[in-house]
């Protein structure tokens, strides 16, 4: 029988419940709205988590873009998303699709519905958006 040491760790636990004012526009994107989750704090910058949902009105798109993480993964939770990725391939996120970006990956957010509201997990727990040049893709695949 063997003997799994116990392991300690630097983070502490975190909860975060929904409230009324969860949700605010202090974020990357100025046509959607963030949900911190606590995550950040807890971890001490190694990850970060987010509820994000689309604001009504005026549709905006991201433009061509990477970021410099080293984790980011989005999973589709209402209404659906259409993310471009520079090898021409477009998908199109619905309740329940999991897509993982991997790092420096380029894309663009070019549409999504009224109701989108997605979490979003990343690693390290703060990120920028690097602009890059349009792949000048004519035709795009859906997967």
């Amino acid at each position: 029988m063997s003997t799994t040491e116990r392991p300690t760790s630097p983070y502490s636990v975190s909860v975060s419940h929904l409230a009324p004012d969860s949700f605010d526009s202090a974020g990357s994107r100025t046509f959607f709205q963030y949900r911190d989750l606590g995550v950040l704090e807890a971890t001490r910058g190694d990850y970060n988590a987010q509820i994000v949902r689309a604001l009504p009105g005026d549709k905006g798109t991201t433009g061509w873009h990477y970021h410099p993480l080293t984790f980011q993964l989005v999973y589709c939770l209402r209404g659906w998303e259409d993310i471009a990725f520079e090898d021409g391939t477009i998908v199109r996120t619905v309740p329940g699709t999991c897509l993982n970006i991997p790092p420096g990956v380029g894309h663009n957010e070019i549409g999504y519905s009224d109701d989108l509201e997605t979490f979003v997990l990343f690693a390290p727990g703060s990120f920028e958006s690097v602009p890059i040049p349009d792949p000048g893709i004519t035709e795009f695949r859906r997967v």
